[in-house]
């Protein structure tokens, strides 16, 4: 870690050792607006140098440049168009430059928009270009979101994220306004394929941790609201990894043109990356999807787009031996497992969307949504483990030091077997409108959703230890442990609507923006009609124009989806009812200048309270509800953030969250009596969690480039196997983990070929070097229970992922 950190100071050292004596002339003025206002803290960089500065109150700024050579001076402020102007300058010599800079109409890819001009708001916007720069074994958008403040995950193998305090269940996601769904048996991340997502595709990413409006769905946690480009010329991209390979394509059709197309082809196999695993053996995981989004123009009002996904996830594993080392320095213990058997997965899921959109004068616009979703779900295992729990030698004198040693401390087998079958299909069909009157906007729509889910569970485990069956009964029938047998089949429909309105006004110590919504949601299962209110106030004082400061507050209900409904025996509840949960958010955010670069400060300070929730157990990522309205809870804590320019002219963050959520639990005594508990945490308390995303590169060399990802999260709650929430008080390690990427442009805007070199028609080429997890840590992700000869009980770790190198092409052309 000291050396680590060390490399990084060296690193930031060589960014400011700048030749300032070979500067010999000077480049200054001013930046206005359109009315010729100065623009304050607009960003003034030579492209692909460390120069730069912003300008002052006044709209002034000065560079010191070299003289003699070609500069590109690059002026860009949030909410307006960038300008590049080409600048040659003698010895001595001082310029004068004037820029006038307009405003930006089209959706901007920077960190936070509040409204169509400079005010911000709840949602935040997120530069998709870094995607890919962020290194890390999973690619997406997901990975990018874990930077973020209150948003958590304690596993590299997972797209699934907690915000908040919430489950991974409690995240609304869409793309182009469709509702994204993901598979409902995956328990693992070794099974999780590709996330829907293609970020190949990406032209902007909204999020909101929480207070979002009611034009968004009705889940408690988050949403992630994605829009998919439009494409407007011939283009694509290409890449490849030891981990998978890329491709998509945009342009447009015909001779009018009138025809958009973005389409991506994905593959992905875990299989080098698994191969890091305790657990040794066959692993064969292959995930491939298909995706397009097509546009028609059929007038200047009319238009026409469809969004469409094919994708088929296989998993196969067949594992031989397992060697985890756990417990204390001065005490260690090792679990060895010999295995016989294997498990094969499929996921299929597709899904369809088409949209008629109408665009009158940009100031009213409609749309009609029709959308499918299916999946066809298989889990099939037969496993069987013998195991063996010795000591290790800890005498460095002695032959067994750091081997087993030693009568075992426990022995035994266990035999895992499950046929898991669901296919489920969703379909709906939604109007939405927008009506812009200036100060205010309006905003509508209507949705009706039909769901029919057919499920088939037969699972269990028998356990076997020191030569006696757990459990059995006096006469020796054995007695399969965690026995789960059900057919089910849900058919049921929902609507829902939701009208909000957007007021902006005016005084003379600022300007406010007031968001007022309310939606409504019914669902015929359990005959449950909901209203839930949300409002968000924005304020920015006329003296503070670099300060934002805003309000939210709001009821969100999460009728249940079949996870939910499902018990532990795979039983449905037809009595349960949404789930709720209460939201103050209190925010601001601040932009200043340090060391002649622009920095952004955002801050957050939420209480959640929650009633009728459903108690779960987490598991890897499984989630096992208990579908009973049988817990109330609170969530609180405070969001940090620090965003800007840690090297000068490239972006970086560090996010930091402290975080409260616990739960009381209505539960059956030994007595039979129903009892409320104490508050007990909930399976996502995680008191801290900090992220770091550093870029830097050489000042001579621009070209060379370092990526740097690092994670900590405190460890989150788990307990015995035995379904009683309120014991589950034991904590796993904190959560800790630091992965770096090294990239070399081979290709750029500075690159000329021959009109005959192929490569002339390539916009840009990287070549990325990455290190996984470089300080070797050994991360729990979850625990395997077993028993002693003296019946004592273990909680074994699974571990996640070693440290692992991984090498990725980009191209874009």
């Amino acid at each position: 870690m000291k050396n680590l950190f060390s490399t990084l100071i060296i690193l930031s050292a060589l960014t400011y050792g700048i030749d300032l004596n070979a500067r010999e002339a000077v480049l200054f003025g001013n930046v206005f607006d359109e009315e010729n206002k100065p623009l304050e803290m607009v960003s003034v960089s030579v492209m692909n140098t460390t120069i730069g500065t912003v300008t002052d109150e006044n709209g002034y700024y000065r560079l010191n440049l070299e003289h003699d050579k070609k500069h590109t001076v690059v002026y860009s402020y949030l909410g307006y168009k960038s300008k590049e102007v080409d600048i040659i300058l003698s010895r001595n010599e001082s310029k004068q430059k004037d820029i006038t800079l307009e405003i930006m109409v089209t959706h901007l890819p920077d960190i936070e928009i509040r409204d169509r001009h400079t005010l911000s708001s709840h949602i935040t916007r997120i530069d998709p270009t870094h995607i890919e720069k962020l290194p890390g074994p999973l690619t997406g958008v997901e990975s990018l979101l874990k930077t973020f403040p209150g948003v958590s995950s304690v596993s590299e193998l997972t797209t699934q994220y907690s915000v908040r305090g919430g489950s991974f269940d409690e995240n609304l996601v869409y793309v182009n306004g469709i509702e994204i769904y993901r598979p409902f048996l995956i328990r693992s991340g070794q099974q999780e394929g590709l996330s829907f997502i293609n970020s190949d595709l990406i032209s902007s990413i909204n999020f909101s941790a929480g207070g979002f409006d009611a034009r968004y769905g009705d889940k408690m946690s988050s949403v992630l609201d994605i829009k998919y480009k439009t494409p407007r010329d011939f283009g694509g991209s290409a890449s490849m990894s030891l981990l998978g390979g890329s491709l998509h394509l945009e342009g447009r059709a015909f001779n009018d043109e009138r025809l958009g197309y973005l389409i991506g082809v994905r593959h992905k196999t875990n299989q080098y990356l698994l191969g890091t695993l305790d657990v040794e053996g066959e692993y064969q995981p292959t995930f491939t999807d298909v995706q397009a989004f097509l546009t028609y123009a059929i007038n200047n009002k009319w238009s026409l787009d469809f969004l469409g996904n094919y994708s088929q996830n296989n998993y196969f594993f067949e594992p031989e031996v397992q060697k985890t080392r756990f417990g204390y320095f001065d005490d260690p213990r090792q679990l060895t497992v010999y295995f016989d058997g294997q498990e094969v997965d499929r996921f299929t899921t597709a899904m369809g969307a088409l949209s008629l959109n109408y665009d009158h004068n940009d100031d009213l616009k409609l749309q009609l949504i029709g959308s499918i979703f299916q999946t066809d779900e298989n889990e099939t295992f037969d496993i069987f483990g013998q195991y063996l729990m010795h000591r290790v030698g800890t005498d460095f004198g002695e032959d067994d030091y750091g081997e087993p040693t030693g009568k075992p401390l426990a022995a035994g087998a266990f035999l895992e077997h499950a046929r898991n079958y669901l296919n489920a299909v969703v379909w709906n069909i939604q109007h939405k409108g927008i009506w812009d009157m200036d100060n205010n906007v309006i905003r509508w729509g209507v949705k009706y959703q039909h769901e029919d889910i057919y499920d088939r569970l037969r699972e269990w485990t028998l356990i076997d230890s020191a030569g006696y069956s757990i459990p059995s009964d006096p006469e020796d029938e054995i007695i399969l442990n965690d026995f789960v047998q059900s057919r089910q089949n849900l058919i049921s429909n929902r609507f829902s609507g939701y009208i909000q309105n957007n007021w902006e006004f005016d005084i003379d110590r600022g300007k406010f923006v007031f968001i007022a919504g309310i939606r409504g949601n019914y669902w015929d299962f359990n005959d449950q009609l909901l209203f839930s209110p949300r409002s968000t106030l924005l304020f920015k004082p006329a003296n503070r124009p670099n300060l934002v400061l805003r309000a939210s507050a709001g009821l969100y209900h999460q009728p249940p989806f079949y996870r939910e409904l499902r018990d532990l025996e795979g039983n449905l509840n037809k009595d349960i009812k949404a789930q709720e949960s209460l939201h103050f958010v209190l925010g601001s955010d601040l932009d200043f200048i340090a060391w002649n670069r622009p920095f952004k400060f955002t801050s957050e300070v939420y209480y959640k309270h929650l009633k009728n929730i459903i108690p779960y157990e987490l598991d890897n990522v499984r989630i096992r509800y208990y579908a009973k309205n049988s817990a109330e809870g609170y969530a609180t804590g405070i969001d940090l953030k620090l965003h800007g320019e840690f090297v000068p002219g490239i972006d970086s963050w560090a996010s930091l969250s402290l975080m409260k959520t616990e739960e009381k639990i209505l539960y059956e005594d030994p007595d039979g009596n129903m009892v409320m508990s104490d508050y007990v945490p909930r399976p996502t308390d995680q008191l801290i969690n900090f992220s770091l995303y550093f870029q830097d590169f050489l000042p001579r060399n621009p070209t060379y480039k370092v990526h740097l990802g690092m994670f900590y999260g405190s460890g989150l709650p788990f307990g015995p196997p035995t379904f009683e929430r309120h014991k589950d008080t034991l904590r796993m390690p904190a959560y800790r983990r630091v992965d770096i990427g090294f990239s070399k442009q081979l290709i750029g805007q500075q690159t000329s070929f021959s009109q005959k070199n192929p490569l002339r028609h390539i916009e840009s080429m990287w070549l990325t070097a990455e290190v996984f997890n470089i300080l070797q840590i050994n991360n729990t992700i979850s625990y395997m229970w077993i028993k002693d000869v003296q019946n004592r009980l273990y909680a074994v770790p699974n571990y996640l992922t070693r440290r692992m190198l991984n090498v990725k092409l980009v191209v874009r052309f």
